[in-house]
């Protein structure tokens, strides 16, 4: 069998049928790639079950083009083919990510969340910020004075609340109400039910901030206990689309948010309960490097911006540089800016 050194040695000693077949799986790659750089240039993605039709015929397209005689139409066929099999999975991937969103009519209302904490939370002045997997979601009451709030907001949005989701808050929000019929405040715990009816439409992984406001006692009694990764947690939350500011040559939240599959973000309304710890030891384990040079800047140990940084080479944590956190104050959650990685 000849060597793999002789044959670079000697190229013309290569049989003709090898050469062709490495040309050939070259050209068979370069159509895959071709079709999902068509798709790309798409301005709006089809329906999903187009790309599935598309994917079915690239398919027999395949098939057939394997039994044609001619060797340069099966070629040209099967390149084809394979190219709309590109332009197909890669639209159909685009829609399966684009349709795990945040509906609309649930911006703003009231949801209890059912879930994991997917990685190392970040820790700021105001609280902590964290990656949550939705396991679970379902409505929660409002109050009258709340959910107005939401109608006028969503029409002012142009697009009036969903008859439905204001149905099934309203209907929480009877079962909450004082039994002497007086309106209960918006921080009223009492106001706080589950509701029946329909069920809130949410992404699989969220991006939520646990805040410690002080000048809220509310917030402060419902300050969160130590989050770790791993954790199960049931949360009451407010839920909102992805929003960045607009700003030339800026930090792209929304990308951001985007390529971290978080298609949502919110805040933690109230106190949480912890149902249950997972075992998860990488992440735990930079959670516990970050959080011991965190401490030893705050004891005086050394210079508390060193220290920040410190802990972001070390664990990557870009929250911990001073400089993010001031700049995160003028943004609804930290980011980690990747040009500063």
């Amino acid at each position: 069998m000849r060597s793999y050194d002789r044959a670079m040695a000697d190229p013309s000693a290569i049989p003709l049928a090898d050469a062709a077949g490495a040309w050939w799986r070259a050209a068979t790659a370069l159509a895959w790639v071709a079709g999902v750089a068509l798709q790309l240039r798409q301005p709006a993605s089809w329906p999903g079950a187009v790309y599935l039709l598309l994917g079915a015929a690239a398919l027999c397209g395949l098939l057939v083009g394997r039994r044609v005689r001619w060797r340069s139409v099966a070629r040209a066929g099967v390149g084809l083919a394979v190219a709309m099999a590109g332009f197909a999975f890669a639209g159909w991937r685009a829609d399966v990510r684009l349709a795990d969103a945040l509906a609309p009519e649930w911006e703003g209302c009231d949801i209890e969340l059912v879930g994991v904490i997917a990685e190392m939370p970040q820790v700021a002045e105001d609280g902590e910020h964290f990656a949550f997997v939705v396991e679970s979601a379902r409505a929660l009451g409002m109050t009258a004075r709340e959910l107005k709030r939401v109608k006028s907001l969503d029409a002012a949005a142009g697009r009036p609340l969903d008859a439905a989701v204001a149905e099934t808050v309203e209907a929480a929000g009877r079962v909450g109400q004082p039994a002497d019929g007086s309106d209960a405040d918006d921080d009223d715990a009492s106001t706080v039910t589950a509701a029946p009816g329909v069920a809130p439409i949410v992404p699989s992984r969220v991006w939520l901030a646990w805040s410690r406001n002080q000048r809220d006692d509310r917030a402060v009694a419902a300050a969160p206990a130590p989050l770790r990764a791993g954790q199960r947690w049931r949360l009451p939350v407010r839920l909102r689309r992805p929003h960045g500011a607009m700003n030339p040559d800026g930090f792209d939240a929304e990308l951001w948010l985007f390529d971290q599959d978080l298609r949502a973000t919110g805040t933690v309304r109230g106190n949480g309960q912890l149902l249950d710890t997972s075992w998860a030891p990488i992440e735990n384990a930079r959670q516990w490097v970050r959080d011991r040079l965190m401490l030893s800047g705050r004891d005086g140990a050394g210079d508390a911006a060193a220290t920040g940084a410190l802990a972001a080479l070390a664990v990557g944590d870009q929250a911990a540089i001073d400089g993010l956190r001031q700049k995160s104050r003028s943004q609804p959650f930290p980011m980690r800016d990747p040009r500063t990685q």
